[in-house]
């Protein structure tokens, strides 16, 4: 199982290089350190996301109501910075109404027993209407100017914030996988949640944080591109739902469960936020880049499973022809 999660990686990390060689040559302007920081910077709001999306599927489950935990969070974030005065205290009601939204998911999965993507399903429309009857459907600009530090600024000289948070966040996410006893228990639940259960693991508990966990992440996400835009509206993560799953699938998560890394995911998300960045630069159209997209994350996963293909292939030519 190593072996093949280490071959992933090595195909995808080629790919990644290949992708970058390519577009530095279709655009001079591509490899300059301005541009290469403006990736990081376009990566890093839906790569937390990505952070908390991968731990779920590890554990075999799913989340399609993270972008609108992220548009609750800006609201949320907005409504109480109004109502309080305090932008610390806003930023960290913010980050417990996304616990609160992962903790009411993974209630109803762990405890109750409702598939994830139903749940989620229903959460995703359900967290966005909240958003939008505590807005009024409307967006809310009245913020301080140090709340945009996060999504405009930057650190030593020219890093953007958000950069480094993303960075930081997937070295800690990537320890609690592969460091610390829930980690091994996230993926023990993957694997197999019966034997998990006679192995004395508590699963209940295990998906519980690990919903929790996500919300988090999606919170960070939400008040990181509120701060960029310098707006806080229902819809602001939606639009980052469908590319944090692929980006995690692409990055080797397996879909079943019970594998994936967050150095895969990471790569996951890069190669996306390359793809986008590059064929903006030699002037596609935002329609051919979603067609080049998913035909990216087809050939890079077509390759991935070769040895699956071949597989099957060798078994209907005997089945049909032997």
């Amino acid at each position: 199982m190593i072996g093949i999660k280490r071959s992933h990686e090595l195909i995808l990390l080629l790919f990644f290089i290949g992708l970058i060689i390519i577009m530095s040559l279709l655009s001079p302007s591509f490899l300059t350190i301005d541009n290469l920081l403006s990736v990081t910077q376009q990566m890093s709001e839906f790569g937390i996301l990505a952070l908390g999306v991968t731990v779920i599927i590890i554990t075999s489950g799913i989340d399609l109501s993270v972008g609108s935990i992220a548009g609750l969070t800006t609201i949320v974030i907005a409504m109480s910075y109004g109502w309080s005065g305090s932008l610390v205290a806003a930023i960290l009601l913010g980050i417990l109404a996304g616990a609160l939204c992962g903790a009411f998911n993974g209630a109803l999965i762990a405890k109750i027993g409702v598939p994830p993507i139903l749940v989620t399903l229903g959460t995703m429309t359900f967290f966005n209407g909240i958003a939008l009857v505590l807005s009024k459907g409307n967006a809310i600009s009245d913020l301080p100017e140090e709340f945009y530090f996060v999504g405009q600024g930057y650190l030593f000289g020219n890093i953007p914030v958000q950069t480094v948070i993303f960075l930081v966040l997937a070295i800690l996410t990537s320890l609690l996988l592969s460091k610390t006893p829930w980690g091994r228990r996230v993926y023990a639940v993957g694997n197999n949640s019966v034997a998990a259960v006679f192995s004395g693991v508590q699963v209940d508990k295990v998906l519980l944080y690990v919903y929790i966990f996500a919300g988090i992440m999606a919170a960070i996400s939400g008040w990181i591109i509120s701060s960029r835009v310098s707006t806080a509206r229902a819809d602001l993560g939606a639009v980052y739902v469908m590319q944090s799953i692929a980006a995690t699938v692409l990055g080797g998560t397996n879909i079943a469960g019970g594998s994936g890394t967050i150095f895969g995911t990471v790569i996951g998300v890069s190669v996306f936020a390359v793809l986008a960045n590059g064929l903006n630069l030699i002037g596609v159209s935002p329609f051919a880049q979603n067609l080049l997209m998913g035909l990216a994350l087809i050939v890079v996963l077509l390759i991935n499973n070769m040895s699956i293909i071949k597989r099957k292939i060798a078994i209907f030519i005997k089945l049909n022809f032997n």
